[in-house]
């Protein structure tokens, strides 16, 4: 399933159109933009027609943009760690049933039940995407977000056609299509400043990172709750743990419920930068390392599949954000357990 949509070829004549203001509102977003600019006279032949959104919620929120879902105003969650575009019924949409059911895998261990649907159209700002295949989960969402119904989110197709800006201090998404003429060349290296670092990023979204002389390859999901690892790495990087909490931790992502234990991560380097202070959940039922919404939250990401590259800035100076209400596509809750040795007694 493709999103060739998100293709300028299949939008004629959609980026000429909004090209001015869309770099106007980009100027607005990011103040290294000066940076881009330098490489070809006004920058507007290297940075062509950006798409821009504001992001929805709040504080503790994953990263929610504004859509339309024929013709109803919504909301939808960005992740490139999902495979597919999932849906759930919400308040006044609902998606058809495609006669097709299916199980999909959700956190590589827990399976749910749904079906085969389709939007006749989904619109992203001012950008029609027709007749998009999408997979509806049959748990019907109840969350809102200033005022729009949530009802699914976007997987990492979506989010590989063009670069990709996800400013979660500043609240703000961004679609971007950078020029391979000459005279634009470094210009997305040098996009968010001086200060910004960049790591190599395969086609899966995934990034190696190091923790002390030990090299792990981690993903990206801002819908996580937390940075979460597996917990056989544990045993590997014990010398850099320091462990938060003695107490398991078990946390609900909906119907399913997976068991691990806090800590934090010393000597945690990305792009040969220092990652500090990151809390991480080292979790039972995972394979891969994920870098969670904590990873995202005081941090402006770039990233372009088409190059392999990610980019990330932290600003100086990060603004409160307004309250969140926990908001993500699995709903999470989480506890600690403590268990009695010889008794078998679960406090």
């Amino acid at each position: 399933m493709t999103l060739t949509a998100l293709d300028r070829n299949v939008w004629p004549g959609v980026y000429r159109w909004l090209a001015f203001m869309k770099w106007l509102a980009l100027f607005m977003i990011v103040g290294a933009l000066s940076n881009a600019l330098s490489f070809a006279g006004d920058g507007s032949d290297c940075v062509t027609a950006p798409i821009v959104l504001p992001l929805l919620g709040g504080e503790g929120d994953a990263p929610l943009i504004p859509v339309t879902v024929n013709g109803k105003r919504a909301a939808m969650y960005v992740s490139p760690s999902f495979d597919s575009i999932y849906v759930r019924n919400a308040q006044g949409i609902t998606f058809p049933d495609g006669g097709e059911p299916t199980t999909v895998l959700m956190n590589g261990t827990y399976r749910e039940q749904a079906s085969r649907s389709r939007i006749d159209k989904l619109v992203l700002d001012e950008t029609p995407l027709k007749n998009v295949d999408v997979i509806r989960l049959d748990t019907p969402s109840t969350q809102v977000v200033d005022g729009r119904p949530v009802v699914g989110v976007l997987r990492r197709t979506a989010l590989s056609s063009l670069a990709i800006l996800l400013d979660i201090p500043e609240r703000q998404f961004a679609y971007l299509d950078f020029s391979n003429k000459e005279v634009c060349k470094g210009t997305i290296d040098g996009f968010l400043g001086k200060d910004s670092h960049s790591a190599e990023m395969e086609d899966d979204f995934t990034v190696h990172i190091r923790i002390e002389t030990r090299k792990k390859r981690v993903s990206f999901d801002p819908d996580l709750t937390y940075t979460t690892f597996p917990s056989f790495w544990m045993s590997s990087l014990k010398d850099n743990l320091q462990v938060l909490e003695t107490q398991k931790k078990f946390t609900h992502y909906d119907r399913f419920m997976s068991v691990g234990q806090a800590a934090q991560v010393r000597n945690l380097f990305m792009g040969g930068v220092p990652i500090r202070d990151e809390k991480v959940l080292f979790q039972d039922e995972v394979d891969i390392g994920n870098l969670g919404l904590p990873f995202f939250a005081d941090k402006v990401i770039l990233w372009s599949l088409g190059r392999n590259r990610l980019y990330f800035v932290q600003p100086a100076h990060i603004k409160p954000m307004p309250k969140g209400q926990s908001l993500h596509f699995f709903a999470t809750h989480s506890g600690s357990v403590a268990v009695r040795d010889g008794s078998g007694t679960v406090q």
